[in-house]
């Protein structure tokens, strides 16, 4: 303290009390400020090492909750497999179904195909023996026109219609166009 300025020297020994009063002072304020710092760092230290230790306490949390996430994860992905193969099984069986229902429809529709060819046939016969039968009745009746025509004409007597009187039968409103007017 001897190189501080602040101190000066008494004229017996030692240094003048004001000075040395004055120094302690400074030095005991210092001692105290530092004291507090010392306190506020301890506090601040204190803070963060809760701060540290609730962090670790988190990550140890989120730790957990990852391994959580992952074994659920996978638990999903083997579920999403064995549902894949469920519905592949599935589909194939669906498949193997409607190719059998496919075959039977087109064994079944040709046997309906079939059967309606012979229908056709049946009818194309029927219609041969009616267009036969109606050249023959064609020919019955050419023939019997033939007949009558070579057969001697007889003399059918014919009568007369009655006079009728035409005015009488006319609607007054249609004489402009009766037969009396008519040239």
């Amino acid at each position: 303290m001897s190189d501080d300025p602040g101190l000066r020297r008494a004229w017996f020994r030692g240094y003048r009390l004001g000075d040395v009063e004055l120094a302690t002072a400074r030095a005991t304020l210092a001692h105290e400020q530092t004291r507090h710092e010392l306190e506020a760092t301890k506090a601040r230290a204190d803070a963060m090492q809760l701060e540290i230790t609730e962090l670790h306490r988190r990550i140890d949390t989120f730790r957990k909750r990852d391994e959580e996430l992952t074994a659920a994860l996978e638990e999903m992905r083997e579920r999403r497999e064995q549902l894949a193969r469920d519905a592949s099984t599935q589909a194939k069986q669906i498949v193997a179904e409607a190719e059998q229902r496919s075959a039977a429809l087109r064994t079944e529709g040709l046997k309906q195909v079939g059967e309606l060819q012979q229908q056709v046939e049946q009818l194309l016969g029927l219609r041969a023996g009616l267009s036969a039968a109606l050249k023959r009745v064609t020919q019955d009746i050419a023939d019997a026109l033939d007949r009558l025509a070579a057969a001697p004409a007889r003399a059918l007597e014919q009568i007369p219609p009655e006079p009728r009187d035409v005015a009488d039968e006319t609607d007054p409103r249609f004489t402009r166009w009766s037969s009396d007017t008519e040239s």
